[in-house]
């Protein structure tokens, strides 16, 4: 008795479409390569350490130090950045992207251990 090739039956192209329909939403939705969205967004003064995670700068009572950006067509307009990062005026910014709805701006574009202004979106 024969064996009949996978390839005969519906199955395998069921998952390289569903891969497909992953890999497409993650790129227009998750990758460093999406648009941002339009809006107001959130921020904290952080530091990006060596495993490039972020320690959240506080205050001697715990709060941390908040800012805002806005964003239109995809890119950072105007922000507001705690004094606590020590950023200079009129010194452009480096944006990382993670995805639609978040990111990291620096003024410092090391590969770690810098200090950051991390954004959430949160809406309008």
């Amino acid at each position: 008795m024969a064996e009949e090739s996978i390839w005969r039956t519906w199955k395998p192209y069921v998952v390289i479409g569903g891969l497909a329909i992953a890999g497409i939403w993650w790129w227009n939705t998750q990758s460093p390569a999406a648009q941002l969205k339009d809006g107001v967004y959130d921020c904290q003064a952080v530091f990006v350490n060596a495993s490039n995670n972020y320690e959240i700068y506080t205050d001697g009572s715990g709060a941390s130090f908040d800012g805002y950006a806005r964003v239109d067509d995809g890119e950072v307009t105007s922000y507001s950045a705690p004094n606590a990062l020590g950023w200079v005026n009129g010194k452009s910014i480096t944006v990382r992207k993670s995805g639609t709805s978040s990111f990291h701006a620096t003024q410092d574009p090391a590969a770690h251990s810098y200090d950051a202004l991390a954004c959430e979106w949160s809406g309008s």
